[in-house]
């Protein structure tokens, strides 16, 4: 290269020395010549800040240049870079005419990048005149330098007009340049990509980006290629924000939020869908093509596939996981339009929010379809215990307090009084068969109050036992119930001495459960609403206290936590809204359930209390008096004057039983039988089999005897096994016929 310098230099040429060099040499060349004494002239002295270069003021000052001085030598860089800009008829025109330039007494070296072939072209024109004395070309001239504009409105870094440009390519930049440029180059020899706005320069930065424009904003694509102009790929932007590997492990993290990075997760998962596990998550990305819908529809989507769908069952499950950290408000608004199709509405429920399991509730109480009401317990597990039968141990009293509160239950839920057990209630009324039970005084005098912690639960019912029992045994908790009535009117006035004269190591008061039931301040309101969706919040409040106790019992503050209650309530006297018959001269008082005895008054389903008042048991209201918000006390029905007195422990985890054999026989001259066996001793081992309790026969320390007598169908069975009060195990059991079959022609005999 430099001897061909060096003969252009002793030569009697008069004309520009076009030297044609590739990226790979252009920076060495160009300083060689530098330091043998040639001054540089920067093409973009002669443009604006955005202007085409003044060509023509160009070639007459190199034409003109210190032609006084027979050893002036200059190199001329961003020439060729320009021209190729223009394109190549304008390239091939232009060199054409500084092929024959009279430069007099300069020496002009035109260090050209980018238009290799059109100077071969004219080399082939013109071989004679236009050889070696005045072309050399170094290298392969390869270029690869590509030119992104992009508009002046985007906040990214780029070369600020076509000077700057000029500049850059003068220094031997190749790759992407970026500029902010008013100009246009419709014919470029380069490679030119103009970008109209962010999203479209994500498009051009980042190869095989597919995502769509609507994914995202305008500040949210400047952004991005804000970071992609400096990380230079999408994988090293997302790594700076920590938005690599396990992506849904971050779910919780960025899912909330609008800002930079909760999108840029948004489009972390979009990029990376064919890599998640959670297949609710892929269907929503794959059916969400914005940011601001996302969030919404990871909740709704669960509504576009039907509940008979084979994906449904694993979507649900999947989008459970997924909603754990949502909003309340967000939840609500769910919920809200979930409503939209009635009879899909209850399989896309959870129970992750009250707002949720109120909801399931109200389609419980709706819908008397027995698929709505099943579906009902699998997605609200609680609800399911609340339903649970708790089979009573109070004597002669048990049969009918069973069947009572199951029944009752069933009506508070379905929000409505059968005839039937309205009547029952009547009956009740004038038998107060209430009054064969202990009273709380009584049942207290009897307990062991040492190292003892007592929680009064205003307002619980015996309605809450069968739940009771589910949930202390999934906490491990030893229980014994106690039924107990309390005194009449049904009020706290009366029936709280049992609280005010402990002597124990601690106690508490909790009022939330009367507070749901009965106080203005209360959300939930009959007039409002008249479904019973406050026994949601009933049931968060009997978890959490059971919760609380089994957390002071492993703490070791005491070995023994006493709930006790001093009065129920009752739901079916606020449905009932029934008046009595004629005025009275007092207002009455607990919504009208009871009021100070006057003379004359003809009530058959009225009790009068030792303190002089008249305490209805039937569910009636004196007139005058307000209507009852939720519920209601002060009465004398079971549900409102039957409480339970509750001892918890801390239980023996070593306690487990199962059935000898779980394939017995029953015909019409064999009677079921079942044998429980357990490595621990048992003293009061029973089974309730289709709400029917049969209690067992100690055969020896590990081994008690069931008599079934009123099981006869040969079929499966689940029998829920108990010592004493406490629910150990669930277990399954099969009858047959003598035959070896479950249903056979013996069947048909019952």
């Amino acid at each position: 290269m430099l001897s061909a310098v060096d003969k252009y230099l002793s030569s009697d040429v008069h004309t520009p020395f076009f030297l044609v060099a590739g990226d790979e040499n252009y920076i060495e060349v160009k300083n060689a010549l530098n330091s043998r004494g040639f001054r540089v002239v920067n093409l973009s002295t002669y443009c604006g800040d955005d202007k085409r270069p003044d060509l023509g003021r160009f070639i007459d000052e190199l034409s003109t240049s210190d032609h006084n001085h027979a050893d002036s030598k200059v190199v001329v860089v961003g020439l060729g870079e320009y021209l190729a800009l223009r394109g190549g008829q304008s390239a091939y025109n232009e060199l054409s005419k500084l092929k024959d330039l009279n430069l007099h007494h300069t020496k002009a070296m035109l260090l050209l990048r980018s238009v290799t072939a059109t100077v071969k072209k004219l080399v082939d024109e013109d071989r004679t005149r236009f050889d070696s004395r005045r072309v050399s070309f170094i290298g392969n001239g390869v270029s690869d330098i590509t030119i992104t504009f992009i508009p002046d409105t985007l906040d990214i870094p780029a070369r600020q007009g076509m000077k700057a440009l000029l500049a850059e390519l003068e220094k031997g930049k190749s790759g992407n340049i970026s500029v902010k440029s008013a100009l246009q180059f419709e014919d470029s020899l380069l490679s030119v990509r103009t970008i109209k706005d962010a999203y479209d320069g994500v498009k051009r930065l980042v190869l095989a980006f597919s995502l769509p424009r609507s994914c995202g904003n305008d500040e949210q694509w400047t952004e991005l290629l804000r970071e992609l102009s400096t990380a230079g790929s999408l994988d090293a932007v997302l790594n700076m924000y920590g938005l690599t590997g396990n992506l849904e492990t971050m779910w919780n993290q960025y899912i909330h939020g609008s800002g930079f990075v909760n999108w840029l997760y948004f489009i972390s998962l979009k990029t990376n869908l064919n890599r998640l596990s959670n297949s609710y998550l892929r269907y929503v990305l794959e059916n969400t093509a914005s940011f601001d819908s996302f969030s919404q529809n990871v909740l709704d989507a669960i509504t576009t596939v039907k509940h008979t769908d084979r994906r449904f069952d694993k979507f649900y499950v999947e989008r459970k996981i997924l909603i754990e950290k949502f909003s309340d408000p967000e939840v609500a608004e769910f919920v809200a339009r979930n409503r939209k199709n009635p009879a899909e509405s209850i399989y896309n429920l959870t129970d992750t929010k009250l707002c949720e399991r109120e909801e399931i509730i109200a389609c419980y109480s709706k819908s008397g379809s027995r698929v709505i009401r099943n579906r009902a317990v699998v997605v609200f597990p609680l609800l399911g215990e609340y339903l649970r039968p708790y089979m009573f141990d109070c004597g002669e009293l048990s049969g009918l307090f069973s069947q009572y509160f199951e029944d009752y239950k069933q009506q508070k839920l379905s929000n409505q009084i059968q005839s039937q057990f309205d009547e029952q209630v009547r009956e009740l009324a004038t038998q107060r068969v209430y009054n064969r039970l202990y009273t709380r005084n009584e049942i207290f005098d009897r307990i062991d109050k040492d190292s003892t912690y007592l929680y009064w639960l205003d307002a619980l019912g015996v309605e809450f036992l069968g739940f009771i029992q589910a949930k202390c045994k999934d906490l491990g908790l030893d229980i014994n119930i106690y039924i107990a009535q309390v005194q009449l009117p049904t009020n706290t006035c009366n029936n709280r001495d049992f609280y005010d004269e402990w002597q124990g190591i601690q106690k508490e008061h909790d009022k939330r459960l009367d507070e749901i039931k009965h106080k203005s301040s209360s959300k939930y309101n009959y007039q409002d609403n008249k479904l019973p969706i406050h026994l949601a919040q009933e049931l968060d409040i009997v978890a959490e206290v059971l919760n609380e106790a089994a957390i002071k019992l492993a703490l070791r503050d005491c070995k023994k936590v006493l709930i006790a209650s001093d009065h129920g309530a009752s739901r079916l006297a606020v449905i009932k809204e029934q008046e009595e018959k004629y005025e009275t001269d007092t207002k009455g008082e607990h919504s009208g359930r009871c009021c100070p005895f006057f003379e004359g008054c003809d009530l058959p389903f009225a009790a009068k209390s030792d303190n002089g008042y008249l305490v209805l048991a039937d569910y009636g209201r004196f007139k005058g008096s307000r209507a009852a918000n939720v519920e209601v006390h002060g009465g004398a029905s079971l549900e409102e004057v039957v409480v339970p007195v509750i001892e918890l422990r801390l239980k023996d985890g070593s306690i487990h039983v199962e059935f000898v054999e779980t394939i017995i026989t029953a015909n019409m001259g064999t009677v079921a039988q079942l044998t429980i066996f357990s490595k621990s001793k048992l003293d009061k081992v029973s089974l309730v089999v289709e709400k029917k309790r049969y209690e067992a026969i100690k055969a020896d320390d590990n081994h008690h005897t069931v008599v079934l007598k009123d099981i006869k169908r040969a079929r499966d069975y689940v029998a829920d096994v108990y010592e004493g009060d406490n629910l150990i195990e669930r277990l399954k059991f099969t009858v047959q016929t003598g035959s070896g079959k479950k249903n056979d022609a013996f069947d048909d005999l019952f």
